[in-house]
This record gives structure tokens, C-alpha cells and sequence, in this order.
């Protein structure tokens, strides 16, 4: 690739991201003026009818259901597809500033960490960053839920109980991480080597890696549905699994 198809491919990449991030925030705006129902008064009315036939009438509920389904703008829609691509793009974009893809011939060059505690503590933050995230995304459900009963004693109960969850899983990820995983790493490395002496181990090595990137990117698009607070960590969890291959490949390549 020439200088010029590099910069000029990189550069509309960036723009690309830039675009994606305007494009969102317009939709989040367009969103927050949106009222959630054509009609709120009637709305608030049968979310009250539902609470009060919550538990003593429940064959009253699907009709209600119905009733609030049928006055649902697109407020929720918008707000989700203006999150979905603000994350995705900002992250997107951080990684071409960081590793200078906006000459896109940059990208044969991208390197990992320096060092075992650089690539573990990327790793760290990619693990405990989804604790936050879950606060969010269950106070972001929470509001736009308009059949949710105004006394949710479960609402909350993920940051009281997350904090010691995430905790069991950080802690052996830590030592598994440093004497297992990495125990032979070479640090830094680029990110895409490959040892042509030991072919067989690299091929290896990257399909068991590369699985489990798969499963992240599958997560990935699971999330921009379902969990948009998560893309960030899963961008960066793709990120720490390419890096942890290339630093085993580049350890026998060393040695």
C-alpha cells in the first residue's frame, strides 16, 4: 500500500468515527426530547393500574401491557441505536489515535503492551469497568421500564453484591494471568508476529486465542442489544486476548 492510499484510507476511517460519534450524539438529543408516550397522562394512569393489579390480580396484567405497548414512541430506540454507536465509535477511535492508524499502513505495525503488568492491567479495567457499567445499565433499564413496580427492592442489588463477585473472579484471573498465561511472555510484541520456526505452536496458539476473541466479538454484538455499557470492555478484552497470543508466539521466537 502507498503512502498516499494509507493516509487517505486512514483518514476516512477517521472521519468515519467522527461521523458515527455526531451522528449518535444527534440521536441521544433527539431521544432526551422525546416523550416515551404520546400520551403520558394515560400512560402514568395504566402503569399505576398495572402496580396496583401486580400481585393481587395478574390476569388483569397482559391487557394493560398491551394497552401501554400500543402508546411506546421511539424514544428508547433512538437513545439505544445513539449509545450503541457513541461507545462503539469513540473507543473505535481512541485505538487509531493511540496506535496511528490514521495512516492505515500503521495498522501491520500495532504493538501490545510493554510489559506483564501493562497487559494485566489493561485487563484489570476491561474486568472491573463492567461492574459500573452493570449499575448503569440496570438504572438505564429501570427508567425506561414503565411496568416496573415503584417499590423494586432488587434495583441496586448488583453494586452491593457485584463488588465481592467481581473480586473472586479479578483476584485468580490476576495469578492465573501472571504464572500461567504470561508466565513465558515476551513483552512488547507486535501484535499480528508469527514464528514460521514453530509453526505449529503459532497455529495453535492463535486458534485457541482466537476463539476466544470470536466469543468476545459474539458478546460483543449481543451487547450493542441487550448491554451497550459493556462495549468498551469487550473492545479492550479483544484487544488484551490478540496481545496475549502475540506475546506467547513472540516468547518462543525470542528464546
Amino acid at each position: 500500500m502507498t503512502k498516499r492510499a494509507g493516509l487517505t484510507f486512514g483518514f476516512m476511517l477517521v472521519a468515519l468515527c467522527l461521523g458515527a460519534i455526531s451522528v449518535g450524539s444527534v440521536l441521544l438529543v433527539t431521544a432526551h426530547n422525546t416523550p416515551a408516550h404520546t400520551d403520558e397522562r394515560r400512560a402514568d394512569e395504566l402503569a399505576r393500574l398495572y402496580e396496583q393489579n401486580y400481585a393481587s390480580n395478574p390476569e388483569r396484567l397482559e391487557p394493560i401491557k398491551q394497552q401501554i405497548a400500543a402508546l411506546r414512541t421511539s424514544k428508547w430506540q433512538l437513545y439505544d441505536a445513539g449509545l450503541d454507536m457513541c461507545l462503539l465509535s469513540a473507543m473505535l477511535l481512541f485505538g487509531v489515535v493511540r496506535f496511528g492508524i490514521w495512516d492505515l499502513r500503521n495498522l501491520r505495525t500495532v504493538g501490545t503492551p510493554r510489559s506483564r503488568l501493562g497487559l494485566l492491567g489493561l485487563a484489570s479495567i476491561a474486568l472491573l469497568a463492567l461492574l459500573p457499567a452493570l449499575q448503569l445499565q440496570s438504572d438505564y433499564e429501570y427508567v425506561r421500564d414503565d411496568l416496573a413496580p415503584a417499590i423494586d427492592t432488587g434495583r441496586g442489588g448488583i453494586l452491593f453484591l457485584g463488588t465481592k463477585l467481581f473480586l473472586l473472579l479479578w483476584i485468580p484471573m490476576m495469578v492465573l494471568g501472571r504464572f500461567l498465561v504470561l508466565r513465558h511472555a515476551s513483552l512488547p510484541a507486535n501484535l499480528w508476529c508469527w514464528d514460521s520456526t514453530q509453526r505449529y505452536r503459532s497455529v495453535i496458539l492463535t486458534i485457541f486465542f482466537g476463539l476466544i476473541a470470536a466469543l468476545l466479538a459474539i458478546l460483543l454484538v449481543w451487547s450493542a442489544n441487550n448491554f451497550p455499557w459493556a462495549i468498551p470492555s469487550l473492545l479492550v478484552g479483544v484487544y488484551v486476548i490478540l496481545s496475549s497470543r502475540a506475546a506467547l508466539v513472540n516468547a518462543d521466537k525470542e528464546a
